[in-house]
């Protein structure tokens, strides 16, 4: 049977608009950024504006000329747009991406400079989020053809951490058999920089784990991983 990532690597070759959810770090944007193409990256919060995801005009030698935001960048060059923690958009970005994200017939965005920008070949979205789809308004959430729940950390991240150390990427793995236990492959990551430059597991567990840090050591020592 196809793994979630599987799943979600074939969708990816075959559809437009992807909704990817998980918990955190475990490579949803770095799935879609392996995909070859050059992505253009953004990251949702509040106080992002639809005046940012368009553009704006900027003085240059005594006129002002126009710079094509992320969003409006992307879908005039035909490029990947990952578009990541998309529940935290405000409701305005919302309704601004739902012409974004119609079908690509009708998807359109209209530029202060008179330019209707419609998306060109090769346009493709991929969200992601830690939440649900269902947290997103329905209209939102209906214009994504695929939604893929990733509930492990994706192959590449384990590999590349059993290569900087036999066994973690595995502990890695283990650790997300119980969500409310899972380690954080960022955290990881970090943790495995301290013990490198020398700072022993357990201080080097508290710096990046805090309270989850014995979570992080009993999953290590279950794989026989042990530091001096």
């Amino acid at each position: 049977m196809a793994s979630a990532w599987d799943l979600a690597d074939t969708a990816l070759a075959s559809s437009n608009r992807l909704y990817l959810w998980g918990p955190p770090g475990v490579g949803k944007s770095y799935l879609a950024v392996k995909s070859g193409q050059a992505p253009v990256q953004v990251t949702f919060s509040e106080d992002l504006t639809v005046q940012e995801l368009i553009g704006h005009y900027m003085p240059e030698g005594g006129v002002f000329r126009w710079h094509y935001g992320p969003i409006s960048q992307a879908m005039r060059d035909g490029a990947l747009l990952i578009l990541n923690e998309i529940a935290r958009a405000s409701g305005a970005v919302q309704d601004f991406l739902l012409g974004v994200l119609d079908n690509a017939e009708v998807a359109s965005i209209a530029l202060p400079t008179g330019e209707k920008l419609r998306p060109a070949r090769g346009f493709c979205v991929v969200a992601t989020s830690n939440t649900s789809p269902e947290s997103l308004d329905p209209a939102l959430r209906s214009r994504f053809e695929v939604e893929i729940h990733l509930t492990e950390p994706n192959p590449a991240i384990i590999t590349n951490l059993n290569q900087s150390l036999r066994g973690l990427g595995e502990a890695l793995k283990d650790s997300f058999k119980d969500p409310s236990r899972a380690l954080d492959p960022r955290k990881l990551r970090a943790f495995m920089s301290l013990i490198r430059s020398g700072v022993l597991a357990r201080p080097a567990a508290l710096m990046t784990f805090g309270d989850q840090a014995p979570d992080l050591m009993a999953v290590l020592t279950a794989r026989g991983i042990r530091f001096a």
